[in-house]
This record gives C-alpha cells, sequence and structure tokens, in this order.
C-alpha cells in the first residue's frame, strides 16, 4: 500500500527525512532557486515544510500550502518560522495577492497529480501568483530511473514502459528513510512532452533544467530527480 499524507503515522515517517532527497534533489533545488533573500516565494505541496524553513531562513517570506492537513500540523510543529505563512488547500488557499510572487516551487508535486487537466490547472496557478519576472520551478522524477530491470537507489516498482505517453498513467515508488524505514508512493506519471506542451501553453519558458546527481557510494548511479526552471515568455 502506498503512503497516505492525510494519516498522521505517515507523515512521522516521511518526516524522518529521505536519503536521496537530502543527498541529491535538496541542494539542486536551492541552487537553481539562488538567493531569495527579500523575494516572495510559494511553496505549493510543501509538505512538512523542509523547503519553506530554509527559504525562510535565507531571508524570504514564504507562503507554504499543502492539501494533507497532517503535512501542515507537522510543518508548523517542525518547521515553523516568523517568515513562514502556513496553510492547508491548493494554490487557491494561499494568502497572497495573484502577481506577488517572485518565486513559486513544485517540487514533487506533479507525480501526486492523477490528470493531465489538473496538472494544467497547477501550472495555470502557478503563473497567475508570479511577477512578470517571477521563476517557476518544477521537479519531478527523472524518467531514467522509470527504466525497467535497473537495480537502482530507490527506484520505482512497477512502472511499465509502455505506459510512457499514457500521461497520468499511475505507479509505485520507494524512497528509504534516515531511520532506514520504507515508504512507497502512489504516485502519476507524466511524459516530459507533456510537461513541456503544458509549460508552453501557460506562458513557461524552459530557463534551464537539472539532473540530479549520482552518488556511487549510496548506491545511486542513475539520476533520480528532474528539476526545471521557467520564465514567463
Amino acid at each position: 500500500m502506498g503512503i497516505e499524507f492525510q494519516d498522521k503515522k505517515a507523515v512521522e515517517i516521511y518526516a524522518e527525512g529521505v536519503t536521496a532527497e537530502e543527498l541529491t534533489l535538496r541542494p539542486m533545488i536551492l541552487k537553481m532557486a539562488g538567493n531569495v533573500r527579500g523575494q516572495n516565494v510559494l511553496d505549493i505541496g510543501c509538505g512538512d515544510g523542509r523547503y519553506s524553513e530554509l527559504f525562510a531562513r535565507s531571508g524570504a517570506n514564504v507562503i507554504a500550502t499543502d492539501l494533507a492537513a497532517p503535512q501542515i500540523e507537522m510543518a508548523q510543529e517542525k518547521h515553523a518560522h516568523q517568515n513562514i505563512r502556513y496553510s492547508v488547500g491548493d494554490v487557491s488557499a494561499a494568502d497572497a495577492a495573484p502577481g506577488s510572487m517572485d518565486l513559486v516551487l513544485a517540487n514533487m508535486v506533479v507525480p501526486s497529480i492523477g490528470s493531465v487537466e489538473s496538472l494544467d490547472k497547477l501550472f495555470a496557478q502557478a503563473r497567475k501568483m508570479l511577477r512578470p519576472d517571477g521563476r517557476f520551478i518544477v521537479s519531478v522524477l527523472h524518467p531514467l530511473i522509470l527504466s525497467p530491470n535497473q537495480d537502482d537507489y530507490d527506484r520505482p516498482v512497477n512502472f511499465d514502459p509502455a505506459n510512457y505517453f499514457n500521461e497520468g498513467s499511475p505507479y509505485r515508488s520507494e524512497a528509504k528513510t534516515n531511520a532506514g524505514n520504507t515508504m512507497v508512493f502512489n504516485e502519476s506519471h507524466f511524459s516530459l512532452t507533456k510537461l513541456s506542451e503544458l509549460m508552453r501553453k501557460n506562458g513557461f519558458l524552459v530557463k534551464s533544467m537539472v539532473e540530479s546527481k549520482q552518488v556511487p557510494e549510496k548506491g545511486m548511479l542513475l539520476p533520480k530527480y528532474l528539476a526545471f526552471e521557467c520564465v514567463l515568455g
């Protein structure tokens, strides 16, 4: 069974920290975000607030939203900061005016979305919140990690490559926590073609694309994550 973030126990396990995320995704996202001091940042699908707190400690004013109330409760407990406002809900629940954000982050939110229509809505909401010179950072699982018969760290356990262009096709992925627990996530896949199409449809241009690094000593030989830095075109 996959992890359900409406379940408090699952949220507590996730809060142990995910090894691959900490070693590869987090430094990649923070480097892409750059200097956020004095900026307004919207963290969509903020989870337990770990990125929100990092941005706030770097001097950003952060608004963070998540659909799962237990995640927001954990965020307020573990990653509270005077520069963060947490709320339960999607982007529409954010206490911010349209066109007021310097940076919008959707970190590993795409895999939790089940349809093209919902993904299109996410991108449209992100654009609505951005300033004309704002940036949108999106991260997803790298397509290479979806390849069959790959013996690599935390790889998805049941993705059928025949479904690569079946937008929104479900699969399960694994992640190991720092405490040694293994979590299984129910996720959805979207092709790079579809992601690019929806970005363009909503007025975004890809400024940069970065793949997560290898960590051979941890058995991470494949890039697990892929991140896009988008600007308004």
